[in-house]
């Protein structure tokens, strides 16, 4: 069956809708934007803005899985993050429910723990920002969801996607593209015994803060490491959050 993949214009949604699109995963594509690339060949776009509960509710029609990745990625007013993050999160998981869309994951984000330091073992919470205030709020609705509905969620706290690592934090935080799309996937189809799971979004790097704590239930075995690259010179961040728990908030 179809999935649904939300902010699919975006770095992250381009990426893995082309590789779900090569395993032959019927797609249907939503964002405000029409993706830069193209679509990804047989995909359904559908334009709409996650403000919108009608057009997320038909988006999601006869879906089997939703990868939400659509949102604001970047430190803003708290008015912002609740109506587009917070807001919009609600308006996918509600459409799922109410499509009786078996499976939903969540991209949160590892700056839900971005105060702790470095020097420490990774907080249950430490939000850096507003940005990732609203992730804490994402993660609390689909355990909501999760447990009041018929909606399975995972929620997968990304690290630092880029196509290689280009900082210090890197070789903690980073997440490959090929490691991205294997671990959304994995999400949207492994069996799962409880409904609801969180778990940290990164390549297979040695030097992690992090627990890998849901790996092994998704399955999930990622097959690149920052440490393959050379060195990028000495870690000096204080926080986990890097220059998100270091800046002062908006306003």
């Amino acid at each position: 069956m179809t999935w649904l993949i939300t902010g699919a214009a975006g770095t992250i949604g381009c990426q893995v809708a082309a590789d779900l699109a090569a395993r032959g995963i019927p797609l249907r594509l939503l964002d405000q934007r029409h993706p830069d690339t193209g679509l990804s060949a047989g995909a359904e776009f559908v334009q709409a803005d996650l403000r919108d509960q009608a057009a997320i509710e038909k988006a999601s029609a006869g879906c089997s899985a939703v990868i939400h990745l659509a949102g604001v990625t970047h430190e803003g007013p708290f008015a912002a993050m609740v109506e587009h993050n917070i807001t919009g999160t609600h308006h996918v998981l509600e459409a799922a429910r109410r499509q009786r869309v078996p499976r939903v994951v969540l991209a949160s984000s590892h700056h839900v723990t971005g105060l702790t330091p470095v020097s420490a073992p990774a907080a249950p919470l430490a939000p850096d920002s507003f940005y990732a205030v609203s992730k804490v709020a994402g993660e609390a609705l689909g355990h909501l969801y999760a447990h009041k509905t018929g909606v399975q969620v995972i929620a997968v706290r990304i690290g630092s996607y880029r196509s290689h690592p280009s900082e210090p934090r890197h070789r903690v935080t980073w997440l490959s593209p090929r490691d991205a799309t294997a671990l959304l996937y994995a999400a949207a189809t492994r069996p799962l015994s409880d409904r609801f799971l969180i778990v940290y979004g990164t390549s297979g790097n040695a030097e992690s803060w992090w627990p890998r704590t849901g790996w092994d239930v998704l399955g999930y075995r990622p097959v690149d490491d920052a440490g393959q690259y050379s060195a990028i010179g000495s870690l000096t961040d204080r926080f986990m959050g890097g220059a998100f728990a270091d800046h002062d908030l908006p306003g």
